[in-house]
């Protein structure tokens, strides 16, 4: 796990994870996992999504890469993060 990313325990008592890398945040909400929370640290952004059992094969899929996702959906997903980001 890179040092942008971390497993935690979210408000709900539900396993999270956390990452602060805006393209990996964007493939994981295209994939389908949950945005629990944006919140902020400094001057970055955390991205906080629900946890799956497989989301360790998940992230090393997409720093290897070794998976895809709809190009569309992406893009549009990256547009809608950016909109996240800038009015969160």
């Amino acid at each position: 796990m890179s040092t942008g990313q971390a497993m935690s325990e979210s408000r709900t008592g539900e396993n999270s994870f956390e990452t602060r890398d805006f393209h990996l945040a964007c493939f994981l909400r295209c994939t389908g996992y949950e945005l629990l929370d944006l919140r902020a640290e400094g001057r970055r952004k955390v991205f906080v999504f629900q946890d799956r059992a497989t989301r360790r094969d998940n992230v090393m899929a997409f720093y290897s890469d070794t998976t895809s996702v709809r190009p569309l959906a992406f893009a549009a997903t990256i547009k809608d993060m950016k909109g996240l980001l800038h009015n969160g």
